[in-house]
């Protein structure tokens, strides 16, 4: 593996935790906070516990699940469009994930809308393709003039 494809998924790695960890953020910001109850564990009833814990979900979730498809998308799906289809749709799902997690209580009770996880982690899915090919074309440019220079 060449070292510009190892920082190629390093600096991914921060953005997709940078992305994800704001999408869980956000909605818990718009959708959370609508509840009022103590029974529901979210950011403003234990703030920094539940940052920490979205934290280190959102860490462990790069490498054992976006990390595989991101590297078969860049070998199979080779086409932006069909890239963002794949990560659009994969954070479309994760979003509708999240609200479910709310639970059909809370989700009734105070009247959560599944619109705005699905359009925040939608957004995030679309911001990940985006970077994913514009640190492609970087690391394809900084290959080419590696070998460009070499005698």
């Amino acid at each position: 593996m060449k070292g510009t494809t190892v920082v190629r998924y390093l600096l991914l790695y921060g953005i997709f935790i940078a992305l994800f960890l704001g999408a869980l953020l956000g909605v818990e910001r718009i959708e959370g906070y609508k509840i009022t109850t103590t029974e529901y564990y979210g950011m403003m009833n234990i703030g920094g516990i539940y940052i920490a814990m979205m934290f280190i979900l959102t860490a462990a979730v790069y490498p054992v699940l976006a990390l595989p498809v991101t590297v078969a998308a860049n070998r199979w799906l080779r086409h932006p469009a069909l890239q963002a289809v794949l990560f659009a749709g994969l954070s479309l799902w994760a979003g509708l994930y999240h609200y479910n997690s709310y639970g059909d209580y809370f989700i009734e009770g105070y009247g959560l809308a599944p619109w705005s996880s699905i359009g925040i982690f939608a957004a995030a899915g679309l911001l990940y393709t985006a970077a994913n090919i514009v640190l492609g074309r970087l690391a394809d440019r900084a290959e080419e003039s590696a070998s460009i220079r070499r005698p």
